[in-house]
This record gives C-alpha cells, sequence and structure tokens, in this order.
C-alpha cells in the first residue's frame, strides 16, 4: 500500500498506517537546530548570517556560507528521521539545491546529498553522495569505493530537483526530472561501523578554509519505494509543512506527540540543572554516607577461593562493587549488597559472571560484619550454585535496580528485583535471537532468619516475555509498593527490539503485580496511559520513587518523542511523570521534561544509567547522571546548550 504526501500548514501530523514504513519531508521553515523543529531536529547549530561561517534560514531555504573559513555539514541520522533503510529496502531521498557563489576546496566537498548506511554484508558500509563541482559545472557521483562518470549539471539560478532512488541494489540519479545517472550497481567500502545518516553541505575531514555560499530549499526522503519522478505516491516537492508518516506497527496503539501535548504540569517543576554531583552528593541518606565511609579502605579486587572454573584454577580475582544503597531496616539494622565479578571488567564476559553478596550492619550503619556471598535458602544450594536459576561459571544474575538497593517492604522484609543469564538444555548461554545476552527477571525476598542475627533468601518464579515479545529478554526494573495497599508491589520492566528487522518487536515498557509482598507475580502487559494508549520507551532503565512530601509515586525514565526507538535509542528525553496507583499506569498530563536533546548534542546521545534520591531537608527529588552526547558525535565536537559530563537536576513535586 502506498501512502502519499498531505499538504499540511501546521505542524506535524501522525497517521495511523498499517505499512510499517516512514516518509519525511523538511521544507526548512524555521530553525532545524531546534528541539521541537519538525519533522525531526538536526545536527548543526544556526549562526548570523553576517559571520565567517553560519548555517542560516533565509527565504524559505537553508543556507550555508562560508568567508574564507571551515564550517562542519548539516546531518541527520536515518534513525533520528525514522527510515529504516537495509540492502533489501527500495527508497528514495530528494532535495532541491542551488549555488550561490564561491568554489569548493575540492570537487568531492560540496554534497549536495550524501547518504551512509550500513550493509547487511559484515564489515561494510554504503556510502552515496551527490558533490557539486561548481568550476566544472557537474555532478561528482561517489558510489561506496568508486566514482562514477560526472553528470553535466549548472545548479546555479532557481532551486533544482535532485532525487535518488535505490531499489534492487541499483541507485539512480534523476535531476530537474528526468534520469541523468545509472542504475548503478550500489558499491560499499570496507569498515565495521558507521553512523546512518544523511548530509547536506561540507564533507567533514581535512577542510581547507573557502569561501562558499549553497542552499537547500527542502529535504524528503521515503523508504517506501523507488519512486521515479512523476510517481504520484511519492510528490514531496508539494509539501507545504513538515510532514512526517512513521512506521506503524499494526496494532500499536501509538501517538507519539501525546506525552507532549499538554500544559505544564503545576505538580512537578524542574528547578535547576547543575553541572557536577556535588549538589547530589551533599543530600546522600546518612545509611549510604556511613557505608561508604566503611568501605573507604578496602580493597576493590580480591583473591577469591570458593568458585570453580572451567578455564581457570583457584582462586580467582574478583572485582568488588561496592556502590549500592544500604536498606535501612530500624535504627540498628541495615543490609547492604555487593556486585561482585570475576576480573574482567564490566563487559559481555563480566556480565556472564555477576553474583550479589551482602553484609549486615547491627550498630546503626556504623560497621557491618563479613562479606559473603547471597545464597538462596536450601541445601542445595551453595556460593557455586547460588540459586535455583544460576550455576557460577556457566551464568550469572544482578541487581535490575538503577542505582543498587534493597526495597524495604511494609510487612518489613526485603524485595530486590534482579535479572538472569537463563541457560540452554546443553548449558550453554540462551540466546533465542543470536544477541550477545538474553534475561529473565526473579525475585529476591529477604526475611530474618529464627535468630534474627542474619538474612534467609528466597526467589520467585521467573518473570519473562517470549522472544517475540522482547529480542534480549528483560532486565532493568522499578518497584515500588502500592500505597495504602500493602502487599501490592508494582514492577515496571525494561525490554527491547534490538536485532528486530520484522519492525514487529514492541518497544515499551512492560509491568507486572504482585499482591502477596513479591512472591507471585501477574501475567505482564504494557506500561501504558491511563486511556490504555502505549508510549515509546527505548532499552533503557527507568525507576520509581516515592515522595515524602506529596506522598506520591512518580516515575523516571525515557519516553520517546517522535521516534519508535530501535534497541536503546534514542534515550531522550528524559521525563519525570505520576504513577496512578490505582490504574497502574501513568498520569499522562503529569509527564514533564527534566532534559532532552539540544542544539549540538549528537543523535544518540543518551540521558540515562541516572541516580536519584531525595534531598530529606527540601523533599526535593534529585537525579544526577552522565550527560553522554553518544559515538555519532566523534569528529564533530558538539557545541551550542548541549553539553557533555555529569549534571544534577533539582525537581520539586507538590
Amino acid at each position: 500500500m502506498k501512502s502519499v504526501y498531505l499538504i499540511m500548514p501546521i505542524a506535524l501530523m501522525v497517521l495511523a498506517r498499517t505499512a510499517t514504513a516512514t516518509s519525511v519531508a523538511d521544507p526548512f521553515s524555521s530553525d532545524p537546530s531546534a528541539v521541537d523543529h519538525e519533522p525531526f531536529m538536526w545536527d548543526l547549530v544556526l549562526g548570523k548570517p553576517t559571520g565567517a561561517s553560519a548555517w542560516v534560514v533565509t527565504g524559505g531555504a537553508l543556507e550555508y556560507h562560508t568567508r574564507n573559513a571551515r564550517h562542519s555539514e548539516a546531518r541527520v541520522d536515518m534513525f533520528t528521521a525514522g527510515l529504516q533503510i537495509r540492502d533489501g529496502v527500495s527508497w528514495s531521498v530528494e532535495t532541491a539545491f542551488r549555488h550561490l557563489s564561491g568554489v569548493a576546496p575540492d570537487p568531492n566537498y560540496e554534497a549536495v546529498l550524501y547518504a551512509r548506511w550500513n550493509s547487511e554484508t559484515p564489515g561494510a558500509v554504503r556510502i552515496f553522495s551527490l558533490c557539486y563541482d561548481s568550476i566544472k559545472k557537474n555532478l561528482v557521483v561517489a558510489n561506496g569505493n568508486r566514482i562514477e562518470t560526472p553528470i553535466a549539471a549548472d545548479l546555479t539560478g532557481a532551486f533544482h530537483k535532485l532525487r535518488i532512488t535505490f531499489d534492487n541494489g541499483n541507485a539512480a540519479v534523476y535531476l530537474d526530472g528526468k534520469l541523468k545517472g545509472g542504475p548503478y550497481p550500489i558499491g560499499s567500502l570496507p569498515m565495521e561501523w558507521g553512523p546512518e545518516r544523511f548530509v547536506l553541505g561540507p564533507i567533514v575531514g581535512d577542510q581547507q578554509p573557502h569561501t562558499l555560499r549553497c542552499a537547500w530549499n527542502y529535504f524528503a526522503a521515503t523508504d517506501e519505494g523507488a519512486f521515479p519522478p512523476g510517481d504520484a505516491g511519492w510528490i514531496p516537492d508539494r509539501v507545504k509543512g513538515p510532514t512526517w508518516l512513521p512506521s506503524v506497527i499494526p496494532g500499536e496503539s501509538v501517538d507519539p506527540s501525546q506525552a507532549f501535548d499538554h500544559p505544564p504540569y503545576p505538580g512537578i517543576k524542574l528547578l535547576h540543572r547543575t553541572a557536577g554531583r556535588d549538589r547530589f552528593d551533599r543530600s546522600l541518606p546518612q545509611e549510604y554516607v556511613l557505608w561508604k565511609a566503611f568501605n573507604a579502605n578496602k580493597a576493590t579486587q580480591q583473591a577469591v577461593p570458593i568458585y570453580r572454573y572451567p578455564d581457570a584454577s583457584e582462586p580467582t580475582m574478583q572485582n568488588f562493587y561496592r556502590d549500592s544503597y544500604p536498606v535501612k531496616l530500624d535504627d540498628r539494622r541495615s543490609v547492604a549488597m555487593l556486585n561482585v565479578t570475576r576480573g574482567e571488567g564490566d563487559t559481555a564476559h563480566g556480565l556472564s559472571d555477576y553474583k550479589l553478596w551482602y553484609c549486615i550492619s547491627t550498630n546503626g550503619g556504623k560497621t557491618y560484619d563479613e562479606e559473603r556471598p547471597l545464597v538462596q535458602r536450601g541445601n542445595q544450594y551453595s556460593p557455586q550454585h547460588p540459586n535455583q536459576y544460576v550455576w557460577i561459571g556457566k551464568n550469572s544474575f544482578i541487581y535490575a535496580t538503577l542505582g543498587p538497593r534493597f526495597m524495604k517492604m511494609s510487612n518489613g522484609e526485603i524485595f530486590l528485583p534482579c535479572y538472569y543469564l537463563p541457560l540452554d538444555d546443553n548449558g550453554k548461554l540462551y540466546s533465542p535471537n543470536g544477541l550477545a545476552s538474553y534475561a529473565n527477571v526473579f525475585g529476591l525476598i529477604g526475611a530474618w532468619n529464627n535468630e534474627k542475627n542474619d538474612v534467609d533468601w528466597d526467589v520467585t518464579k521467573p518473570i519473562a516475555l517470549r522472544p517475540e515479545q522482547s529480542t534480549g529478554g528483560l532486565s532493568e526494573s522499578g518497584v515500588i509498593e502500592l500505597r495504602d495497599r500493602p502487599g501490592h508491589v508494582l514492577m515496571v520492566i525494561r525490554a527491547g527490539n534490538e536485532g528486530d528487522n520484522t519492525g514487529k518487536v514492541p518497544c515499551w515498557k512492560w509491568k507486572t503485580l504482585s499482591t502477596d509482598y513479591g512472591k507471585t507475580w501477574s501475567e505482564l502487559t504494557p506500561f501504558t496511559f491511563g486511556d490504555g494508549k502505549s508510549f515509546w520507551s527505548p532499552t533503557s532503565q527507568a525507576m520509581f520513587i516515592r515522595s515524602s512530601r506529596t506522598g506520591k509515586a512518580y516515575w523516571i525514565g525515557n519516553i520517546s518523542r517522535r521516534i519508535r526507538p530501535v534497541a536503546g535509542s534514542p534515550r531522550y528525553p528524559l521525563v519525570i511523570a505520576e504513577l496512578d496507583e490505582e490504574k497502574l499506569d501513568l498520569r499522562r498530563e503529569t509527564v514533564t521534561v527534566i532534559d532532552d536533546r539540544m542544539p549540538g548534542d549528537s543523535a544518540d546521545m543518551q540521558l540515562s544509567n541516572f541516580d536519584f534520591i531525595e534531598d530529606s531537608a527540601t523533599g526535593h527529588i534529585l537525579i544526577t547522571l552522565e550527560r553522554s552526547q553518544g559515538r555519532s558525535s566523534w569528529g564533530s565536537p558538539p557545541n551550542g546548550p548541549g553539553v557533555s559530563g555529569q549534571q544534577t537536576y533539582e525537581i520539586h513535586v507538590e
């Protein structure tokens, strides 16, 4: 089924479709680098036309200006545009371009249109670009590792339409509605990975200062097919406003704009964003401060004789991570956990060997007793086989909370969601979808033994999805005991669609409810808004916190603004919202953006892996995270208001 562009004088409109394809068009009617630019945000920073170098929007077009200077390109990742380009996909891209003045320092420099995507052939990327040689008045066609015969073209004066179509492994170039080049067999270059993106303007590299002015009237692309000019299925130059017709999976009830189309919610206010984490550290709970002081001089790596590995003699070196939040059970007793892994670091090897230890304080957290493996109750379990799902040396388990922290339940018991790497029938790591890891979740419940001097640990049955519901299984989980409903514990769990080439694997969080203090759990269902509509959320962590100030529970996580996530991207914006503790969903009108991608931020920047606490003095919620620019930012240092590094956010709730 073909979808055509609609003439829309207003901003973004999302239409439900049964096709799993996307069409986009940007007429450059506003600042393309703005966070709220529709249909998507470009990687560029607008400047002033009077400067030595700048991108500017003028006369309904995007212009590039340099005056004996250098400047970076305008780019947008295909992922950001919502396009799913693969070798077998037929697709089209078009722009309208004109050269105004100046000369590029190299014929392969003034990119009219540049496309780069990863080949399904391992170790190869596809690159196809059209660059304008204003001296010879022709288009230089770069096709993978080949330069095709130049196409004669005078691109001065009025805007000229250039379209490239890709179909059955061949590319064709159209200029002003006529076929001018191709079909060319699509070439490739040897490379393991590269950002899949479109580029307009100067190709980044060893640039020389230059004087150049050129402009683009619009940009459009579709992965619905290879449309030659005149095909009524795709007429991008008729667009009068930003248009995005996104991929919508049949049965997926998602409107990505719905989370953000409401007035600011007065009950949640972001007060400050400050660099570093000093504000956060000054408000850490006392039990955490005492725990850190107690461990200040302890070794972070030790030889441990109790574990057996098929590839090593005993003892083995183990890393000890003591950055957990102890759970304070009363004025005297606290329990703290440690993550322990064979000395491989936090890598795929480290993940396959995670296990938990713990220790207990009986003097208000001043000191703790001996650190020891956390082992399920029962004679059949041991440090080597710590619970019914894990055999050290074969697989592993780890806390599923963000910031390792136990939860104290109203009956005085401890609860901790964990995830583990299951084994197949041959005792090997289970990987039904061929990914590096696949995980299920279980609940860990701790209760004092009869002597009240140690904790007995039990585990629940596995909490799992089918591999076709989440390609990597389940992992990090936010948990909270519901207000005025003792023993009712809600868990919202991260899932994902990494490696899904069908477009049918969901990209949202899942929820499950226990009504017996975490012992049994309901069937998993999507975590939604109050009207039952789902929201897109990437494979990233999300947590709950209850405010002592309001008594309300708040969910902190990523909700995608307009892009259907693929695996862990995009991890922006980061939001906070109230949990409806009766319906067990989010109150959509309370969704408040904590931080978002900004001009100068790369397309795969991340606002995740956060830590969070409540400041006991003010009742404010504090969140700290590493504001990561992602790997697409290589070769182009970010500028603008988006910054990298540790940030702390202070949030007032009422």
